[in-house]
Parts: structure tokens; C-alpha cells; sequence
């Protein structure tokens, strides 16, 4: 017992004096706390539509000075000014694909706006002009185009005809809740309203198939943030263990690790003065991730944050121990960064740390549960579903990744000490 402690405090020493172990030890958590606590997605998505109209001042004034040159611009001279011609505008706008500019035309005759629209198709760079006339709302409902609006195609630009596929489908949807439901305007607009607005689940599926696994729209954002987080924090894991194993390595070069063969403390004790390095590395990111998470008073990310705490520690034991694995199995230093660095991240985008696995092949749908990463954001949507059979997962889980590796790290031990 005396030789594993002695070995422990000799690699206390050596990692607090490694400057790039203290900085990914307090890099990780910071960053990580920082992108736990960003603001709801769903929210920033409505922010971001409500505003997604630009108003101009002018029928004459330019949109390409106005409008996102990324997206399609479309100029609307909008004679109606109604909330249906809003509802379709804010459709339109929402896709994402497509710039809305509009002027108010109230005031203008149809003559008058035919004259600016052909002199904008030379002075103003748009990809579509759109005239919504007065009677607009009066000819979407019953069915006639062109009675409620004029579509001017201005440029080559491909996109075109996604915006007119786009627009008749908003078109379409009013028209079947007319005539098949048999509603009024306002009744029509109250429900268009309310599903637009009510925004679809994201839904999971489970491993075996067998059940689903539901998160709505805030729990999906949630989900995202976890994913990126710990994309961070495995990265400050593997690298702290990185350490220990650039001691192994040192310890190998310089006839260390013969010598304390050759003391009688066995390989066993070796093994777990490096494990216990590990357990000591996974809980000092753990506690400082957790004096950032509850120093931020306002970090929501939708799962217990002591629950959380728990699951990263369990993570950081399994990042740790491989990375002192490569150590030993590595041959230099070098060759050790090189091969962290690749699985970290390999890994995290195997895992779908960074964006969802669902519709890729089966086969890489496979590989993906070869990853750690992959065992703990399951784990993350069974919490934020509510699922109790977590915990028992997330430790079956560790035991068997931390069997797999250190049987590796011991086999990897006696051919190294063969090769000596």
C-alpha cells in the first residue's frame, strides 16, 4: 500500500506543475457552463421571425440595401395590408430561404405600383416582386390568384421556383380550411394562427425501437446544448489524461517503471495508482463544472444539474482511462496527442455530439453506440423525459467501458515491459 501511495502524490506533483493540464482542467467547465447556460433556441427563433419582415418606408425604396443578400430578396407591394396577407408573408419569411421587403402600397393605385415595379426590376437587385392587391384577401378565399396578387419574376435566380412552390402551398392550406371546413375568414385566421405558432415535437427514437422517445421544442434546444457541452468537456478529459499518460511514457523511457516493477510492487498497484489518478482528474473537472454551473444561477438546461454532475463524472472516468491507455499503448508523446486528438474528434461526430445520426446508414447508426458519448446523450434524453431507468443504464454502461479499457491497458503493460 505504500508503494501505490507514494507513486499517487509523485503524479500529484508532476500534473500540477504541467500547465497545460491546469489549463484544459479549468478551460472545459468554463466553457462548457457558458454554452449550458445559452438562451433557449426556440426562443431566439421566435425573436428572430418576428423580425424577419424588413418594413421599408418607401414603395421606391431599394431592398438589396434592406434584405439579406444570403437569402432570396423578395419586394412585396402590399395593397391590402390585412391579417391574412400578413399570415402569408410571416410564412413566407419563416422558411428562412427567402428575404421579405415591404412597402406599403395602400395609397397607390394599381398603375402606379405597375410603373415602380417595372422601374425596380432594373434599379433594385430582387429576385421576386410581389403585388398583393386590395382585394386580396377577398380572391385567396375564394380561390382566384389573380385577383389577389401579381407575381413578377425579376432574375435567373434558380430559387424562384421554390418561392412559388412555397407560396402556393400557404395558399393551398388557406383555400382546403375554407372550402373543406366551410369557415369564415376570422375562424380560418384563428386556426392558421394557432398552428403556426404551436410548433411540432422532435421526436427520438429509441435503441431497440420499441419505444419512442418524445422531446418537445425547448427539450430539443436543451438537448443540443448538452451535446455541445460535452463535446468540450471530453475534450478537457481526454487532455488532462493525456498527462497521466505522458507519465507513463516518461516512466517507460527513463527505467521507471522497471525499477518500481523490480521494488515488488506489482502491476496491479501500478494499474491503480493510474486509475486513482483518473477518479482524482474526472473530480476536479466535475466540482469546478459544478461551482460554474451553480455559481450561474440562471443555467436551465432541463435535467437536474446534481444528476448531470454525476453523469459527467462517470463520462470523465471513461475519457480519462482512455486516454492513459493511449499512453501505454502509445510510443512517444507525440504519437499520444496525435491519437487523442483524432478520437476525441472522431468520436464526438460519430456520436452525434454536433448534429443528429438519424437518417444516416444502419451502419454507422452502429458504430455510433461503439462511442462513450453516444451512451451518455441517450442518457441526457431519458432525463429529459423523465425516464427513471437511467441511472442503472449510465452505470452499466461505465463498468463495462472501464473493464474493456483497463483490460486493454494491462495487456498493452506486459508487451511493453516484454519489448524492455
Amino acid at each position: 500500500m505504500k508503494g501505490f501511495w507514494t507513486m499517487f502524490k509523485m503524479n500529484i506533483r508532476l500534473l500540477l506543475r504541467n500547465k497545460g493540464f491546469l489549463f484544459f482542467l479549468m478551460f472545459a467547465p468554463i466553457l462548457s457552463t457558458v454554452i449550458l447556460g445559452l438562451k433557449n433556441d426556440a426562443a431566439l427563433y421566435e425573436q428572430e421571425r418576428a423580425v424577419r419582415i424588413v418594413e421599408l418606408d418607401e414603395p421606391g425604396d431599394r431592398a438589396v440595401y434592406r434584405g439579406d443578400t444570403k437569402a432570396l430578396i423578395v419586394k412585396v407591394y402590399d395593397a391590402s395590408r390585412t391579417a391574412l396577407s400578413e399570415y402569408v408573408l410571416e410564412e413566407l419569411a419563416g422558411t428562412g430561404m427567402f428575404s421579405i421587403c415591404r412597402a406599403d402600397a395602400k395609397d397607390l393605385t394599381e398603375q402606379e405600383i405597375l410603373k415602380q415595379a417595372k422601374k425596380d426590376a432594373f434599379d433594385d437587385r430582387v429576385g421576386v416582386m410581389l403585388y398583393l392587391k386590395k382585394d386580396f384577401d377577398q380572391g385567396i378565399l375564394e380561390g382566384d390568384y389573380e385577383k389577389a396578387m401579381l407575381l413578377y419574376e425579376v432574375s435567373e435566380d434558380e430559387r424562384q421556383e421554390l418561392f412559388e412552390n412555397d407560396l402556393q402551398t400557404v395558399l393551398r392550406r388557406i383555400l382546403l380550411l375554407t372550402e373543406g371546413a366551410g369557415m369564415d375568414q376570422e375562424t380560418t385566421l384563428k386556426l392558421l394562427t394557432q398552428v403556426r405558432t404551436e410548433l411540432p415535437e422532435r421526436k427520438i427514437i429509441s435503441l431497440s425501437g420499441e419505444n419512442d422517445i418524445s422531446l418537445n421544442e425547448e427539450q430539443s434546444a436543451c438537448f443540443s446544448r448538452i451535446g455541445y457541452a460535452l463535446a468540450i468537456l471530453t475534450l478537457g478529459f481526454l487532455f488532462c489524461g493525456v498527462c497521466v499518460a505522458h507519465t507513463v511514457i516518461e516512466e517507460r523511457e527513463n527505467m521507471v517503471y522497471t525499477r518500481i516493477m523490480l521494488s515488488g510492487t506489482g502491476q496491479g498497484k501500478y494499474l491503480a495508482a493510474k486509475l486513482a489518478m483518473a477518479v482524482l482528474i474526472s473530480s476536479m473537472q466535475t466540482l469546478l463544472l459544478g461551482i460554474c454551473m451553480f455559481g450561474l444561477g440562471d443555467t436551465d438546461f432541463g435535467i437536474s444539474k446534481s444528476v448531470f454532475l454525476m453523469g459527467i463524472f462517470l463520462l470523465g472516468l471513461i475519457f480519462s482511462v482512455i486516454s492513459f491507455c493511449t499512453g501505454i499503448l502509445a510510443g512517444d508523446v507525440m504519437a499520444s496527442n496525435y491519437v487523442v486528438f483524432a478520437f476525441w474528434s472522431i468520436s464526438a461526430l460519430l456520436a452525434g455530439l454536433y448534429f443528429p445520426l438519424d437518417e444516416t446508414t444502419p451502419a454507422l447508426k452502429a458504430i455510433s453506440y461503439l462511442m462513450p458519448q453516444k451512451w451518455f446523450m441517450r442518457a441526457a434524453e431519458m432525463m429529459l423525459s423523465g425516464d427513471k431507468n437511467v441511472y442503472s443504464m449510465v452505470l452499466c454502461i461505465t463498468a463495462a467501458y472501464l473493464i474493456v479499457i483497463m483490460s486493454i491497458g494491462g495487456v498493452g503493460l506486459k508487451m511493453k515491459r516484454a519489448d524492455v
